[in-house]
């Protein structure tokens, strides 16, 4: 074989062929499963569509009487999620701020194993723990003041939630700031900045699309979450009107009747129909925060 066949065969041009085509492939087949997936749940779900209509929309769901309304899921999966989303991101970026600004070198790696363990336990751990711990701590804390109050509800599900979405925030978010050059630091240190106006004015600006990304990964968890926070909600088929209401989450719903809606051809499409809502929800949450972030670039004049 020649030198040149040689080179053209496996030289540097034909690899880098090669790469270009083998991720483009793997970019296809991601897109593909996705497409798939939403696929599978419309035609799923089309039954229970095209026969209830805006009845989905409604407030009862009471498959017994025929009655599919989901928007008792909804509004539980949103007030759960979107606590959650509150307790955990202030938390989780200031952590990850001291641990990228302020900690020291010697007590940074086993807070990160800490976190990374986090991420590794189970959620049904998580929820047996919110079940024996949590609830009662609850129901403790707050009878007193609200009165008749079980400890389930949207605060139980959004506070074992937010811890469950802690380690993500944090480790994507020292991820980012850990990359920001030391230049960019020293620069601010010069121009006479203290350690916490860096952080906030330079780090945290800086890191803003990794920070982001740890939103846009935990807004995915916090969304499709289902035991730990299906055992300490409460499950209960009413609207939320505050954080110590009990709610009933869209995944929770899923995975407690999918079992009896199976000899229901109406009934198990409904289910499907959450799942497609559910997907939907996920889709347009993930949109918003990417346009939020987008937004808050700009504003910090990084894009």
């Amino acid at each position: 074989m020649s030198r040149s066949l040689f080179q053209r065969l496996f030289g540097a041009t034909a690899r880098d062929w090669f790469g270009r085509h083998i991720l483009l492939v793997a970019s296809l087949v991601a897109s593909l499963v996705i497409a798939g997936i939403f696929i599978l749940l419309w035609i799923e779900a089309s039954p229970a569509l095209f026969t209830q209509g805006l009845g989905l929309l409604g407030p009862i769901w009471d498959p017994n009487s025929g009655l599919y309304g989901i928007s008792v899921f909804v509004a539980g999966t949103v007030w759960v999620s979107g606590l959650a989303l509150i307790l955990a991101m202030p938390l989780g970026i200031a952590t990850a701020v001291f641990l990228s600004e302020y900690c020291p070198n010697r007590l940074r790696r086993p807070l990160r194993m800490v976190m990374e363990f986090m991420a590794a336990i189970p959620s049904i751990v998580y929820g047996l723990w919110g079940l024996k711990t949590l609830v009662p701590a609850l129901r403790a804390t707050f009878r007193p003041i609200v009165g008749d109050y079980s400890g389930y509800g949207v605060l139980a599900g959004a506070i074992i939630l937010a811890v469950m979405l802690l380690p993500t925030i944090v480790a994507v978010s020292d991820d980012a700031m850990q990359m920001v050059p030391d230049s960019l630091r020293e620069a601010s240190y010069a121009l006479g900045a203290s350690r916490t106006e860096t952080a906030r004015r330079v780090v945290l600006s800086t890191a803003l699309p990794g920070i982001g990304a740890a939103v846009l990964l935990s807004l995915g968890r916090a969304i499709g979450e289902t035991m730990a926070v299906y055992m300490v909600t409460g499950n209960s088929l009413m609207y939320p009107a505050g954080i110590f209401d009990q709610s009933f989450v869209m995944t929770s719903v899923i995975t407690a009747q999918l079992g009896y809606a199976l000899s229901n051809p109406l009934y198990r499409s409904a289910l499907f129909a959450v799942a497609l809502v559910l997907l939907l929800i996920s889709i347009m949450f993930t949109i918003l925060a990417k346009l939020v972030i987008r937004w808050g670039m700009r504003r910090r004049g990084l894009k």
